[in-house]
């Protein structure tokens, strides 16, 4: 790191401590001293991870937050990507989807590259069945997520947004790791967000491909995460058991599904009736 780093990510902290009305000796701590944060702030010298983590400690924020600022608070490459996909996909804009594919290079190794390139022929083939994905570029994907002992926001984006393309016995192993390796975001708020959503689609997918046993494993697991501030998985998770009681033993018909939509609808959450109502659409077509 040169010089110029240095000074830069010094002077951010420096900024961001005086901002918040702060002196060297308030963020100061029994191994972190003041000298070394002035050195630090005037780009003498770069603090070791460990102390930097606690002087980011020291002014209140999170290491997350602090890197957005470092970054100017514009998003990194992962996060960009990750949200145009979204958007076209929102839009069924597979013309757009397919342009990213031309261009989509990413910044890192290889391997992220190709990994990127299967998330978004993921999102075309959700769209369009006639978006070739090869047999190697599933065993590449399920390969590497199998590679890794504990998974990141990586990790869980990649199982997230692939779930249409894996096969059925990939779909439910990964499912199980997925569940079982959650010591690194099963605490961070954002995270357990975006754990219930998947964990949603994938019980959704298993409904659809006449799974029901491994759906109803995933949805126990779900009802242990959720809490009473989780109401959309609330929703979701007892329209989830109402359509496999439907599929199972039939003791709740069609009619009962669609008046609990009505009923969520009515108590104001017509776009989430709406997405209830494109669920059932899909798994009766099924």
């Amino acid at each position: 790191m040169g010089d110029r780093d240095l000074l830069t990510l010094g002077e951010l902290f420096r900024d961001l401590r005086i901002a918040r009305g702060l002196k060297l000796k308030d963020v100061a701590r029994e191994n972190l001293s003041v000298s070394q944060l002035s050195k630090f702030e005037n780009g003498q010298s770069m603090l070791a991870a460990d102390k930097l983590l606690i002087a980011i400690s020291g002014i209140h924020m999170s290491l997350s937050e602090f890197g957005h600022a470092l970054n100017q608070y514009k998003e990194d490459d992962f996060h960009q990507i990750a949200n145009k996909i979204q958007v076209l996909h929102s839009k069924k804009d597979v013309t757009g989807l397919k342009l990213l594919l031309s261009e989509s290079r990413s910044n890192c190794c290889e391997i992220y590259e190709r990994l990127q390139q299967i998330v978004i022929k993921s999102s075309i083939f959700s769209l369009d069945k006639n978006m070739p994905i090869s047999s190697g570029e599933r065993e590449f994907l399920t390969n590497y997520l199998f590679s890794i002992e504990e998974w990141t926001e990586y990790e869980v984006y990649l199982y997230g947004n692939t779930l249409n393309i894996l096969s059925d016995e990939d779909l439910i192993f990964l499912g199980k790791a997925f569940v079982e390796r959650d010591k690194f975001y099963s605490s961070i708020p954002h995270h357990k967000k975006s754990v219930e959503i998947i964990i949603i689609n994938l019980i959704l997918t298993l409904i659809e491909r006449k799974q029901f046993y491994y759906a109803s494993y995933f949805i126990e697991k779900l009802d242990t995460l959720i809490t009473y501030q989780d109401m959309f998985a609330e929703v979701v998770l007892n329209f989830m058991r109402k359509m496999l009681t439907y599929f199972d033993d039939g003791s709740i018909t069609i009619e009962d599904i669609r008046n609990y939509i009505k009923m969520v609808e009515e108590v104001g959450s017509p776009t989430t009736a709406s997405l209830l109502e494109i669920s059932l659409e899909q798994m009766l077509s099924k």
